[in-house]
């Protein structure tokens, strides 16, 4: 209670001391115009809302073209993009599927003043699963508060996020019995859950010694706090599925969690056009799980810089750790430039740390490990990005690399970190989009080389769609058609659901080259839209059964309807 009282004094302060004075910073531009959809461009609105049904848990997706590994491992909340607007928005989005799958979406951007901004955000979305006893039900809910004045600038975030899966560990045997759906063939585990919570408070704060709007210098001082556990529940006869345990042998409830206080302060120094910030942090983390705790103080430095010459943007960002986890790096940088019709952007980071918490020590029922000696692992990334607007036929080009060096894995029970854990990654993309009239082409072919082959090389599809109005008067706009690919093999891997990660154990098991078919038709009037969709028309006439990974199939036909609103006042 004190220290939400606290807050709103100073909210209430600096709503005071903001009367009638220039705004703080030239960074609270609006972002939202009245064009503005949730559910993004008409002719992509099917793709936006209806997420592709696959049977694999977590955030892995060979599928995508943007990969990185770190989604083999345990996957978190991934916050919203800041949203700033002086016309107040409230917008709302939901889709229905096959297999009770459900997403729905609430944004709410407003200013309070000019000085004062408030976004709220609330998504949800939850499947009964493919495979029976499987599924998952995900919250996340996100407030932030913007505010600025002459001597003072703010900006609180708070979210949280829970995520509850039903594993069924895929399937029995590595064959489908033909005449049954998939929602009563027989699983591994019928009794077994994974829990994800997390609550996070981001508070920054800006305070300036100079009167100038438009060049201020000052302090920087931000709190934060991260609360993340997770908790696995199974109940069967454990000794038979197992072969060992540590502590019952007919359930289990293994349990951690990871709570880190963070205080910032530096300096900052802020002019049109150019903006830096430096200083020194300290974190204190708390982790327990089961038998072991650890707790560590690390202190650390941190600088960033945003610049624009002549329309050169270059946005970075670097911090190192010298106490504590002593050597972690992590260092981001992306630029931008912007020629006629064309837009280039090029994004690079290096990131080196420790394992963490979860991976380095663990103690449950079925597993345990504790790694004496901590290594660092490093990760370089690089992006490029070419995208022409021009009236004719708008293209863009695509490419990035991903290289781990000894990257945590989870191998045989146990995490490992060594050289056989160098995982890398690197594609290109081209896509394009053609008009005429009322007839729509889109097309996009992706080309990928991963270590172990444990993502398809090839990625490539089509739409061809009808674009236009429909009736007399032509406010009633659709793009209907159908969309078409192929997907090349690649190795399956295995998931381990007590850590609710991916093994790179060989399993000798591909998926197998497919095509794929889907039909598409969306509809807007004015800020209302709606959408149908059928996914996996192949699967209707293609055999036998392909699976994406060890004892998880290609879904079979799926369905989805979904309608989107947007409001501004």
């Amino acid at each position: 209670m004190m220290k939400w009282a606290l807050f709103l004094l100073v909210t209430l302060f600096c709503q005071l001391i903001s009367q009638a004075q220039s705004p703080f910073g030239n960074y609270f531009q609006d972002t939202l115009k009245p064009g503005h959809r949730i559910s993004g461009k008409l002719d992509s609105v099917d793709a936006s809302m209806a997420n592709y049904q696959h049977t694999l848990p977590g955030d892995f997706n060979p599928f995508l073209f943007h990969f990185s590994f770190s989604d083999l491992n345990t996957s978190w909340y991934k916050p919203l993009g800041r949203r700033f607007s002086s016309i107040p928005h409230i917008a709302f989005e939901y889709s229905m599927g096959s297999r009770a799958d459900q997403l729905g979406k609430i944004t709410y951007t407003h200013a309070l003043d000019s000085n004062t901004f408030i976004q709220f955000d609330y998504v949800r979305r939850s499947n009964n699963g493919n495979l029976r006893n499987s599924g998952f039900e995900r919250n996340s809910v996100q407030l932030g508060l913007m505010h600025r004045s002459r001597f003072y600038g703010t900006i609180l975030d708070v979210s949280f996020y829970g995520n509850n899966n039903q594993f069924s560990d895929g399937l029995l045997g590595d064959s489908i019995r033909e005449g049954f759906a998939l929602l009563f063939q027989q699983v591994q585990k019928e009794n077994s859950s994974n829990k994800t919570k997390e609550f996070h408070v981001d508070w920054k704060n800006y305070i300036s010694f100079t009167k100038d709007s438009l060049q201020k210098i000052g302090l920087i001082l931000q709190p934060k706090l991260d609360i993340k556990n997770q908790r696995y529940s199974e109940q069967d006869t454990l000794e038979k599925i197992y072969g060992f345990y540590n502590y019952d042998s007919l359930n289990t409830n293994d349990y951690w969690e990871l709570s880190s206080l963070r205080l910032n302060g530096g300096v900052f120094y802020k002019n049109q056009g150019f903006n830096i910030e430096a200083g020194l942090g300290t974190r204190y983390w708390d982790y327990d799980n089961m038998l072991i705790h650890q707790d560590t103080t690390e202190a650390y430095g941190f600088a960033a810089i945003d610049l624009i010459i002549k329309g050169y943007s270059l946005n970075a960002f670097a911090n190192y750790t010298f106490v504590g986890a002593s050597g972690e790096t992590q260092i981001l940088a992306e630029a931008k430039k912007s020629f006629r019709t064309n837009l280039f952007s090029l994004n690079a980071g290096l990131s080196r740390q420790y394992p963490e918490n979860y991976q380095r020590a663990y103690y449950g029922n079925t597993l345990l490990y504790n790694w004496n000696s901590k290594v660092l692992s490093t990760r370089t990334t690089a992006k490029f990005n070419w995208s022409n607007k021009n009236r004719f036929v708008p293209f863009f080009i695509q490419a990035f690399m991903e290289n781990n060096s000894k990257m945590p894995v989870f191998i045989q029970n146990r995490w490992r970190q060594d050289t056989l854990t160098s995982l890398n990654v690197m594609g290109i993309q081209a896509g394009f989009e053609y008009s005429f009239k009322k007839l729509l082409i889109q097309g996009r072919a992706s080309y990928r080389e991963s270590t172990g082959d444990l993502l398809p090389n090839w990625l490539i599809s089509g739409r061809i769609a009808y674009n236009g109005g429909i009736f007399k008067a032509k406010k009633l706009k659709t793009v209907t058609g159908i969309e078409v690919g192929y997907i090349s093999h690649y190795q399956l891997i295995d998931f381990v659901p007590q850590i609710n990660a991916y093994t790179l154990l060989s399993t000798g098991q591909q998926f197998r080259d497919m095509m794929k078919l889907h039909f598409f038709s969306q509809f807007d009037l004015g800020y209302f839209r709606w959408f149908v969709r059928v996914e996996n028309i192949e699967q209707t006439f293609l055999e036998p059964t392909n699976f994406e990974g060890v004892g998880y199939p290609v879904p079979s036909l799926q369905f989805r309807f979904g309608v989107s609103w947007d409001f501004f006042n």
